[in-house]
């Protein structure tokens, strides 16, 4: 018998890879909830914005969408925006220039992403960077 998840789908055991990806994204907290609200959004699963190959196409421009997001609100530097997503710093950028590109030309797209910054993601990190200077 096969185990339906929440959407009554059809739960796919994680490949060793991919919860290896998970469990690298987990290191970072912060990132980590911004990827998942990010998912979440967007309906798509957090399983496929962290799988190693491109996905659907909803998939791709949510892992681009959450690549760009992570660099840009928390202020990873793209290599390690990489390391978190398991992929090459170049991957990150071009996940960035496609985000850019299309925020101009998509207003929706351009909508969400300002949505998403609205929430207080930067001042999150900057709250968690003071309490740390106070330990």
């Amino acid at each position: 018998m096969k185990e339906l998840g929440v959407l009554g789908r059809t739960i796919r055991p994680l490949s060793r890879r991919s919860r290896f990806r998970l469990e690298r994204l987990r290191v970072d907290p912060l990132a980590y909830a911004l990827v998942a609200r990010i998912a979440r959004m967007r309906r798509v699963s957090l399983r496929d914005v962290m799988q190693g190959t491109r996905g659907t196409g909803s998939a791709a421009q949510t892992r681009q969408l959450a690549m760009y997001l992570v660099h840009v609100l928390l202020s990873r530097p793209q290599d390690v925006v990489g390391e978190l997503f398991g992929r090459d710093r170049t991957t990150v950028s071009h996940a960035c220039a496609q985000i850019e590109l299309l925020r101009d030309e998509d207003p929706l797209l351009g909508a969400e992403v300002a949505r998403i910054e609205g929430e207080g993601w930067g001042q999150l990190l900057g709250a968690r960077l003071e309490l740390s200077d106070v330990a």
